[in-house]
């Protein structure tokens, strides 16, 4: 009976070995394998009863053969050496041909003897699938950083070394934080949590200037594309990483000339304008004898046309002559009282719509700037509120303090502009479909010309909307220190 038991365990052995997917080897302390599974056929293009008998060197690449027993004495339970676990190796075929491998050893001991179980896998698909993403990722124009849901640095390209000056090895296993400037490192964190909490492809820097910083602590301008990669390990994150330095420089550049352009234009047209505008003021101011009433009526369309058209050289000439990076001898400027003063001019405007502009900002907020500009982002605010305001509705301008900014609000109840067309509403000469329908005045510069203003003051604007319900446009400005009186 002991016998027939052993003949059932060694069957049963032999059908669990074949069930696995493996090529599974069963060596001696010889290294002879004493027995192989069906796989190894597939594995190694070789019979097992054809393998049974032979050194397991044969399954090893003729290059490394003669230093594998030595390796393979290092196993622990053979001649007392260090334990091996999952292995990375090359592996040979009957034809000479060598693969990828991953081999897994495990010690088997009976009453007689001491056998080293090896369990080999062929990973050449796996193995060509990531030289494969490694040549795309070397093949593309930017930088390209891998990192995993803790944020480390997996694996990057050599573009990395021209972008940032790190050595891909540097950079492995580190934080991303490290190519983003310290300044902006605290912020990050909730950032790309944010991402693994929402993941997708997604673009980043619109609307917005985006830097990362070199291995010398030096920032640059970037733009960055964000996309998910999921494996078997979790979601690694794709970053592609390009310097913008120089399209930024093209694109003031090519601003600059623009503007010079406007300006040129601008003044040109502004003379034959002015001019037009007052002979025909001086014609209407002739008496009925000296002129028609159909002629009367064609002047006030000239004159109404053409003090459109002057409005519009105005603005363009506005845009083009403001600084967007310094603002001329900086003052003490209240955003109260500029606030108060525009809502006061604004009257007249108001009292026609039936919209009452109402002030609530608190004393004491106060920028540093020039006070023309500063009142001219207040009144294209507020007129453009009350452009899109309802009857019976009500224009608020409030303010307040946001850490060391203060800011300064719009809000209407007016119209409201869409979702596809808010992002586009600071751009020059857009006007919304709105507004274009109803034939609402304007030629699409009041806010591209306050967010140049803003922009010169170091501050910030921002808008939200939702259709049908009302416009915010918020400011928010580097508060001004408090002025300390000296004592003598």
């Amino acid at each position: 009976m002991e016998g027939t038991d052993r003949l059932g365990d060694a069957a049963l052995w032999r059908g669990v070995v074949d069930a696995s997917p493996d090529a599974v080897l069963l060596v001696d302390e010889e290294g002879l394998i004493v027995s192989a599974n069906s796989h190894c056929l597939e594995v190694f293009g070789t019979h097992p009863d054809e393998l049974v008998g032979r050194p397991v060197e044969a399954l090893v690449p003729a290059a490394v053969r003669q230093h594998h027993p030595r390796r393979r004495a290092s196993f622990e339970g053979v001649h007392g050496g260090r334990p091996m676990g999952l292995l990375q190796l090359a592996a040979a075929r009957a034809d000479g041909s060598e693969f990828p491998a991953e081999i897994s050893l495990a010690k088997v001991s009976t009453e007689d003897a001491t056998y080293v179980c090896a369990t080999v896998r062929d990973v050449s698909s796996r193995v060509l699938e990531q030289e494969r993403f490694r040549s795309l990722l070397e093949a593309a124009p930017d930088a390209m950083v891998i990192v995993d849901e803790s944020a480390e640095i997996v694996l990057v390209n050599r573009q990395v070394v021209n972008l940032f000056g790190y050595e891909p090895d540097e950079l492995l296993g580190r934080p991303i934080e490290t190519l983003v400037p310290e300044r902006y490192r605290e912020g990050h964190h909730a950032l790309r949590e944010g991402f693994l909490g929402r993941p997708g492809v997604r673009p980043m820097g619109s609307g917005r200037e985006l830097y990362a910083a070199r291995k010398d602590g030096s920032e640059f301008p970037v733009e960055i594309s964000l996309s998910p990669l999921l494996t078997e390990e979790g979601i690694l994150v794709s970053a592609a990483v390009r310097d913008i330095t120089e399209r930024l420089r093209l694109q003031r550049e090519a601003d600059r000339l623009r503007d010079e352009l406007v300006a040129t234009v601008s003044h040109e047209l502004r003379t034959p304008l002015t001019s037009i505008i007052g002979y025909v003021e001086l014609m209407m101011d002739l008496d009925d004898d000296a002129i028609s009433a159909p002629a009367r009526r064609m002047l006030e369309v000239i004159e109404r046309n053409a003090s459109r058209e002057l409005r519009l050289v105005n603005d363009l000439l506005d845009l083009s002559s403001i600084d967007v990076t310094t603002v001329e001898e900086p003052q003490r400027v209240s955003l109260g009282s500029v606030a108060r003063s525009c809502a006061e001019g604004a009257g007249v405007a108001a009292l026609t719509k039936s919209v009452p502009v109402s002030v609530q900002v608190p004393p004491g907020l106060v920028v540093e700037g020039d006070p023309q500009r500063l009142a001219q982002v207040v009144d294209n605010l507020v007129v453009n509120a009350l452009k899109f305001s309802s009857p019976g509705t009500e224009v608020v301008v409030a303010g307040g303090r946001e850490g060391g900014d203060v800011w300064l609000e719009v809000r209407d109840r007016g119209t409201g502009v869409s979702e596809e067309e808010l992002p586009r509403i600071f751009d020059r000469l857009f006007r919304s479909a709105d507004a274009v329908r109803d034939q609402v005045p304007g030629a699409g510069l009041g806010l591209t010309i306050a967010r140049a203003i803003v922009d010169a003051h170091r501050g910030r604007i921002t808008a939200t909307s939702t259709l049908g319900e009302g416009t915010t446009v918020r400011v928010v400005l580097p508060e001004a220190p408090s002025e300390i009186e000296e004592t003598g």
